[in-house]
């Protein structure tokens, strides 16, 4: 998304918590675009002002309520008035399709050289989910052979973030003007959505 909008014209400024991240995001956009290595709630105060903020491929839905909280108080310091906050997170359709049973779900990918296996938990008595993300790599075979497949496992831990909470914060951290899309689509998120784009507006009191 940075290379787009520096493609555009615009001035952009990346921050994330990776360092690997920003490396790889310097050498495809070069010196002159600004990166910041801090994570979320933390958004240095010298980085700003900026006309827009932009949370791109579900970030906020690793962070619980207090640090999404957080997360709306600094984008606000860093916007002047009419300064726009978009974000997207999952949406109702995604929890409700993966996540709508304590009883784990599986769900499984094979190509010809790479093979995914998703597992989806989710407990009725935490505020989060768990998809535990495991990946089959072809690794360098040994005399010519058959190659080994090389296995990687991530877990992420997602926490459900509720139309009503997002309006909760935005309204406390003086946003205005909230409305919530499918998928970064001009259309309204509804029940089956399975990514909600969120758009918000930094007010003037």
């Amino acid at each position: 998304m940075l290379g787009e909008l520096a493609r555009r014209g615009y001035a952009v400024t990346g921050l994330d918590r990776s360092a690997a991240m920003l490396e790889r995001a310097r050498r495809r956009l070069g010196e002159e675009t600004t990166l910041i290595h801090a994570a979320l709630p933390h958004i240095p105060a010298e980085a700003g002002p900026f006309d827009a903020v932009v949370s791109a491929a579900g970030g906020l839905n690793y962070l619980p309520e207090e640090q999404i909280s957080a997360t709306f108080a600094a984008v606000a310091r860093a916007l002047p008035a009419g300064g726009t906050f978009t974000f997207d997170v999952f949406g109702r359709g995604f929890f409700r399709k993966f996540f709508d049973s304590s009883a784990p779900r599986v769900m499984a990918l094979e190509l010809d050289d790479i093979a995914y296996i998703w597992t989806f938990t989710a407990s009725p008595e935490a505020p989060f989910v768990d998809m535990a993300y495991t990946q089959f790599t072809p690794a360098p075979a040994a005399d010519g052979g058959e190659p080994p497949f090389l296995r990687t496992r991530d877990l992420h831990r997602y926490y459900p973030l509720p139309h009503t909470t997002v309006r909760r914060l935005a309204a406390e951290h003086g946003f205005t003007d909230t409305k919530a899309y499918d998928n970064y689509s001009t259309d309204p998120s509804g029940p089956d959505s399975l990514y909600d784009t969120w758009t918000m507006v930094r007010s003037s009191s």
